[in-house]
């Protein structure tokens, strides 16, 4: 169970048990138009209704004695635990500080407090406190307002651009991602970013950061980690031996369209030079090793892009969600001598026919820039179903979903540098296995060599929590 952002989460079951002795209720979507809802994410007030839930069961248990003397049952509601996700419902035009349900629960199944409870667990101060949500951390829910089983299991299933994931572990072939639930902070290591086209060692970095909700910042540090990678990507052209930074941001439900806003940036420190090689004559001089004449550094990259589901309905298909945005790369190309020292460069090659030396751009430029589209295309099979052709074949039996789709298939292009797809199956709800293909784009962004033709890596996924 897990304490995360409520646009991920979801509910599952009709009916379910909420209060004791007998006392139950069916879950009822709620009308957009009438209520509003968000998510407790400051944990003092998460703690202030835990303990008034306590509270509330201490005085109404059977053993008290006004109980006894009042000669009828009191509902008992199910302990709130730390990791519970806490979402407050109060009505749009509502004259009165007060709440109107309380849901808590483990993002799959929820109990709700209603109106009639609600004013027998908490005072009014602490109902007021909380509809003051303007005090404290708190993120928006659409958790309530959905109206099917497959549509909440859908919405907590973490976006590829969310920074807030569904599970408080995930190690992968590409990052290791660890929560805290009470601390309401986290820790990403990635080792490469396949989202701004560079994935493994093309990333020429390993990052390390912190994040929140919709934040994260941290160190891009030298490091070359590609697990269980195939193909020839190149990236003995890239260098790594310098720090840098990256930050990223999400806003999810941009203006109340239902559309999520992502930005990504990063960039590089590494000592400047003057010194410019115009031609190989340059390498002899200066008694450059074949392997330091043609270095090429990641000077800067940055994503922005939309996500927004697809209003379309394919057979077997839950979800269709496209992101279009903004790409932008600034390669520097370097040449490195003996003692480590940089020189710029201007070519990336000699042109036989012509004679001349293959030039990044014109006059005397030592980096390639340039910014290129970036479209995504992410789609999921249902959720908790395997396809009845699946199913009668005896050897799949291992495949056991319930809250994860079979398939998840991806598409990303960007103008210029590459297009990267990518298909995933979940054998259960915790492990997952990807293939990933990659092509290179003539005359792109970064031209010099150092990119791949094409290549293709298997991945593996493991989430849990903890």
């Amino acid at each position: 169970m897990n304490f995360i952002n409520c646009k991920v989460i979801n509910l599952v079951g009709i009916v379910f048990l909420l209060l004791g002795n007998g006392f139950s209720q069916e879950i009822k979507s709620l009308d957009k138009r009438k209520y509003i809802a968000w998510t407790v994410d400051h944990m003092p007030y998460h703690i202030l209704v835990e303990d008034a839930i306590v509270d509330y069961n201490t005085l109404n248990t059977l053993d008290n004695p006004r109980v006894k003397k009042k000669n009828k049952k009191a509902p008992i509601l199910k302990e709130m635990l730390a990791e519970d996700l806490l979402i407050i419902v109060q009505q749009k035009k509502s004259t009165k500080n007060e709440i109107h349900e309380i849901w808590y629960g483990n993002g799959l199944n929820f109990n709700i407090i209603p109106r009639e409870i609600v004013d027998w667990v908490l005072s009014q101060d602490i109902q007021e406190a909380l509809i003051e949500k303007d005090q404290y951390l708190n993120s928006p829910s659409d958790v309530v307002f959905f109206e099917s089983e497959n549509q909440r299991l859908l919405a907590s299933y973490s976006s590829r651009f969310s920074l807030w994931k569904q599970h408080n572990f995930v190690l992968s072939t590409e990052e290791l991602y660890l929560r805290s639930n009470l601390l309401q902070y986290s820790a990403n290591f990635a080792f490469g970013n396949t989202l701004v086209g560079l994935p493994g060692t093309l990333f020429g970095s390993t990052t390390m950061g912190v994040g929140t909700r919709n934040s994260e910042i941290g160190i891009r540090f030298p490091a070359k980690i590609n697990l269980l990678s195939f193909g020839d990507l190149k990236d003995n052209k890239l260098l790594r031996e310098y720090l840098g930074l990256y930050s990223k941001v999400t806003i999810d439900n941009m203006f109340s369209t239902g559309a999520s806003f992502h930005a990504q940036m990063g960039f590089s420190f590494f000592p400047r030079s003057s010194t410019i090689a115009s031609d190989t004559t340059f390498f002899t001089k200066n008694d450059i090793t074949p392997e330091d004449e043609f270095v090429n550094i990641i000077d800067m990259y940055a994503l922005f892009a939309a996500t927004f589901e697809a209003p379309v309905k394919i057979p077997a298909i839950s979800r269709v969600t496209f992101t279009p945005g903004l790409h932008y790369m600034k390669v520097a190309h370097r040449t490195k001598d003996k003692d480590d020292k940089l020189f710029n460069r201007t070519f990336y090659g000699y042109d036989y026919n012509n004679k001349s030396y293959l030039r990044y751009g014109d006059g005397e430029n030592s980096s390639t820039k340039e910014f290129g589209l970036y479209g995504r295309i992410d789609l999921m099979t249902d959720v908790g179903k395997i396809p009845s052709f699946l199913q009668n074949v005896e050897f799949l039996n291992f495949i056991n979903i319930n809250k994860v789709p079979l398939f998840e298939v991806s598409l990303q292009h960007i103008t210029k540098l590459n297009t990267i797809t990518s298909v995933a199956a979940n054998i259960n709800d915790n492990v997952s296995f990807s293939i990933t293909t990659y092509s290179g784009s003539d005359g792109g962004t970064v031209k010099g060599g150092w990119l791949p033709d094409s290549g293709v890596w298997i991945g593996v996924r493991y989430r849990s929590d903890f």
